[in-house]
């Protein structure tokens, strides 16, 4: 069964939409900074606490992987794409999933829960209503 058409809408490119692409977009070039920065002295240096080889090597890939798909996902948010609203809202939730990990290592880790949780929550109180707008 295809989905109805006016199930798949997204918000248009507003003010509250281009801020939250804004965000992620800085969010995601501050964690590839943060994870080639790592590379010379290894990430674990900007931890407060000692770590394994295996931690940091998953902090490391985290990093860059999350920078790596936030800047084409804050990107396609930004264009209006709805490719970009989905991969907005999968990056925020892994975002939030790895942080919440982060905080059990270094409770600075609850910083990385502020962009994330504005943009679920921004983009799903829009697109409830863009919906409402649509019946």
């Amino acid at each position: 069964m295809k989905p109805n058409q006016k199930d798949l809408e997204i918000p248009k490119k507003g003010k509250g939409v281009v801020f939250v692409a804004l965000l992620n977009f800085l969010q995601a070039s501050g964690r590839l900074l943060f994870a080639v920065a790592g590379l010379s002295g290894g990430i674990d240096q900007f931890l407060d606490v000692p770590v394994s080889e295996a931690t940091t090597l998953v902090l490391h890939v985290m990093f860059f992987s999350l920078g790596i798909c936030g800047l084409p996902a804050a990107y396609g948010l930004w264009r209006g794409k709805r490719w970009g609203f989905w991969a907005i809202l999968l990056v925020s939730v892994v975002t939030i999933l790895f942080d919440i990990w982060g905080y059990t290592i270094q409770k600075t880790a609850a910083i990385g829960f502020f962009v994330p949780v504005i943009s679920i929550g921004y983009l799903y109180l829009e697109r409830l209503r863009v919906l409402k707008e649509k019946m």
